[in-house]
């Protein structure tokens, strides 16, 4: 198929070891290059990627990598986030009359056939806005990365699926082209016109959740987030081990519930939140990130902070073209992930929290 034109997006953070792979297979992916191009960002990296990608990996002029594929390249002066770097690449792109943005993380090695598998599973169905390729993980790949992320009601992310073999007919039944509840961010294609509609990706996230907030509201204005499994992208997943993530996932997850449910169904949740959060204060005194938990915290007592969310919630409020009860029918009352050892978690609280979620879908009509 002939490709529409589309922007390939990568934003690296100290990510220069896995670039000139990155790029490579974007090279070799079989993608005619008059119809994308590679934008690379560097979000001022301290490891030096950005000299690395002007010196080693892109045409004298910056034009071409030197595999000769159309590169746009922006060495930024400071670190914009996730968010930040893809929204700068994705403005252009869009004021370049650019019909498709697809997110590639740079830790990953894109297999043939990824874009024109994904953009066709995008052009199926008009209703669909955001698809995510199916990532395996890499050396590892015949294990699953992801095969479209899961989303708890509490507001957790993680990836449906992973480290599960690519054979086992678990995993066979879901590579099937399906709704999923979020679109992982290493690896998803978005509709220009659906950035016009609902905007970009939220820079206040910064860090995490910044796939899944979009992918909900994307589905909160009725536009389908489906998996293209025909489209493989290999994913050098490493599990980050920094305490800091904890302030950045927690405040997120905190952000995301209150701009996105409406107010019964935040009060339907208030119990189950409560109960975890207790669970989840012993468990950061235990493994020592409390303080980033109190900083999660922290963040909403600060007026601006409180505006910037009221405001943001009656955007997406105002997009909303589904009911609760629709927006949250692939949401999860269990939480599965590689890095999990059976635990309180594991062994008492998903089946409780599971228990929960279903009680509360036969109340949820709204």
């Amino acid at each position: 198929m002939s490709v529409p034109r589309t922007a390939i997006i990568v934003v690296s953070w100290n990510h220069g070891r896995f670039l000139a792979d990155c790029f490579r297979a974007v090279e070799l992916s079989g993608i005619d290059p008059g119809a994308a191009t590679l934008m690379i960002v560097d979000n001022n990296s301290p490891d030096g990627s950005g000299d690395f990608i002007a010196r080693e990996l892109l045409s004298p002029d910056g034009r071409t990598t030197k595999g000769g594929f159309p590169c746009v390249f922006f060495k930024n002066a400071d670190n914009r986030g996730f968010s930040g770097g893809n929204n700068q690449a994705m403005r252009q792109a869009l004021d370049e009359g650019y019909e498709y943005m697809y997110l590639l993380n740079p830790d990953t090695e894109a297999q043939p056939g990824f874009l024109e598998a994904a953009i066709r599973a995008m052009v199926s169905d008009a209703s669909i806005g955001v698809v995510q390729s199916f990532l395996r993980l890499h050396p590892q790949t015949e294990q699953v990365n992801s095969y479209g992320n899961e989303i708890h009601f509490l507001g957790f992310g993680y990836a449906g699926g992973e480290s599960v073999s690519v054979k086992d007919p678990s995993v066979q039944a879901k590579l099937v082209r399906r709704d999923i509840a979020y679109a992982s961010g290493a690896g998803m294609l978005i509709r220009a016109s659906l950035l016009r509609e609902i905007g970009y990706l939220d820079e206040e996230l910064f860090a995490y959740h910044e796939d899944l907030e979009y992918s909900w509201r994307a589905r909160l204005a009725g536009h389908r987030v489906v998996l293209a499994p025909d489209s493989v992208v290999f994913h050098k997943y490493e599990f980050s081990r920094s305490i800091k993530k904890y302030f950045w996932m927690e405040r997120n997850r905190f952000i995301v519930l209150l701009r996105m449910y409406r107010l019964p169904t935040l009060l339907l949740v208030l119990p189950a939140f409560l109960a975890m959060e207790l669970g989840l204060w012993l468990f950061a005194l235990k493994s020592g990130w409390w303080r980033e938990k109190a900083r999660a915290y922290g963040y909403f007592f600060s007026g601006a902070h409180l505006v910037a969310l009221g405001s943001a919630r009656r955007k997406a409020q105002a997009w909303r073209k589904i009911t609760d009860r629709e927006a949250t029918r692939l949401f999860t009352g269990r939480i599965l992930f590689q890095q999990m050892q059976p635990t309180l978690l594991t062994r008492v609280a998903n089946p409780v929290f599971a228990a929960y979620w279903r009680l509360a879908r036969l109340i949820l009509w709204w």
